[in-house]
């Protein structure tokens, strides 16, 4: 109970600093079944999302957080990488983890929603025959993902979900067009649900001029 009030007042403190293009997206994942924000690195996309998913979870109106990750073309070229799948896949979630920190969770904490299956995390490769339901479902770092892993993921929610799916295409790990995201995303969007934009990078001013440096 003292660690649920904390977290009800570091999730609180959170939206406070939210701007409103971040405040439009927490509400609109709240408030649609799919949401698509494609929006640089550094704007706050995912963190925004996981508070969203979050407090869906804790209202009682999804029973579980699912945080979906590909593995890209950089991770795969990392090669073998010793330990369990779940110790080499992890890195893949560091977003998601360093999401939750922000909202006042700790590893403990984090622990307990996975093996209470509050919180489930997951490669498209573990998706083939899986339903999507009941869930806030964060489908991160879309641009690497093609239209067959999409349509793979996206056709396996049912309509009791609540979707976010993010992307920056200025960050793409794949080989080939990426801009397929965006499409897909975009239509989704207008058919059922809703596009976000989020413009302001909290990174800095290094963060950005990197961002906008063209070879």
């Amino acid at each position: 109970s003292d660690m649920r009030d904390y977290q009800d007042k570091e999730r609180n403190r959170f939206y406070k600093k939210m701007n409103d293009e971040q405040k439009e997206l927490f509400h609109s994942i709240q408030d649609n079944i799919f949401t698509f924000c494609e929006a640089k690195s550094g704007t706050g996309k995912t963190t925004v999302s996981v508070a969203s998913a979050i407090d869906l979870l804790y209202q009682g109106k999804v029973s579980k957080v699912i945080y979906i990750q590909t593995c890209s073309a950089r991770f795969l070229d990392l090669g073998f990488l010793p330990g369990t799948l779940e110790e080499k896949t992890s890195n893949l979630y560091i977003a998601l983890y360093d999401a939750l920190t922000e909202l006042g969770f700790g590893e403990k904490e984090i622990e307990e929603m996975m093996n209470n299956n509050q919180l489930i995390t997951m490669t498209d490769n573990a998706l083939r025959g899986c339903n999507l339901e009941d869930a806030a479902i964060i489908v991160d770092e879309s641009e690497n993902m093609g239209y067959h892993t999409l349509k793979l993921i996206l056709t396996r929610i049912h309509d009791n979900c609540h979707v976010v799916m993010l992307g920056d295409h200025y960050q793409k790990d794949q080989k080939g067009d990426n801009k397929v995201f965006i499409g897909y995303g975009e239509y989704l969007a207008q058919k059922i649900g809703k596009k976000v934009e989020l413009t302001k990078n909290y990174r800095g001013r290094l963060s950005k001029l990197a961002e906008d440096y063209i070879c």
